[in-house]
């Protein structure tokens, strides 16, 4: 008697391909929800900490500063990375970070928290890069290096008239009468 083939149901979900990966990206907003509403964490009772001295207290004040600045600085750079290839400086990413901050405080709040969660940051980072890189145009290669040849012209460009090349060479000269001579020497300007 034949066995029947007995079908047993394919229990594993199908695995994402890396385009569906890639074209679903999170958006900055969706990445920013989670620090729409502030989270109430039940506070410690706070414990008595002897007073800190001002100049450690300055000494903090300038190393947080520090690292601020040089988070915000790392994050211009991501966000440079992300929008491509630009003419524009980094002092101009930093500065669209902290007006996007400006209008979005969800922004500081995850600012904020960088350090408890950096991949959350980088992926922060990244979609403000992506919104960033639409807004922009893109650089026209042609009309750049059309304007740089311009500039270069213009600076290598002579402002004297070169001197006309001699027609008569050597052996000519040494043919020529004194006259001829003296008038060859007055057409090309030579005279004592």
């Amino acid at each position: 008697m034949p066995q029947a083939e007995v079908e047993t149901p394919n229990t594993e979900a199908p695995q994402p391909s890396v385009d569906d990966a890639i074209a679903q990206e999170p958006s900055l907003d969706s990445l920013l929800s989670e620090y729409e509403e502030p989270q109430e964490e039940p506070k410690p009772e706070p414990q008595k900490v002897a007073p800190i001295s001002p100049d450690i207290q300055s000494f903090m004040n300038r190393q947080i500063r520090k690292e601020n600045d040089q988070a915000v600085s790392e994050a211009a750079s991501q966000l440079r990375e992300a929008v491509g290839e630009t003419n524009l400086s980094a002092k101009w990413f930093e500065g669209q970070l902290h007006l996007a901050g400006s209008k979005d405080p969800r922004l500081m709040d995850a600012f904020s928290n960088r350090e408890n969660n950096p991949s959350k940051w980088n992926d922060i980072v990244k979609a403000l890069g992506q919104e960033l890189k639409s807004d922009l145009a893109p650089v026209d290669a042609a009309a750049t290096e059309s304007w740089n040849a311009v500039e270069a012209s213009v600076r290598s460009a002579s402002t004297s008239t070169p001197k006309p090349a001699s027609e008569i060479d050597e052996k000519a000269l040494k043919k020529m009468t004194d006259s001829e001579f003296e008038s060859y020497r007055k057409e090309m300007g030579f005279t004592r």
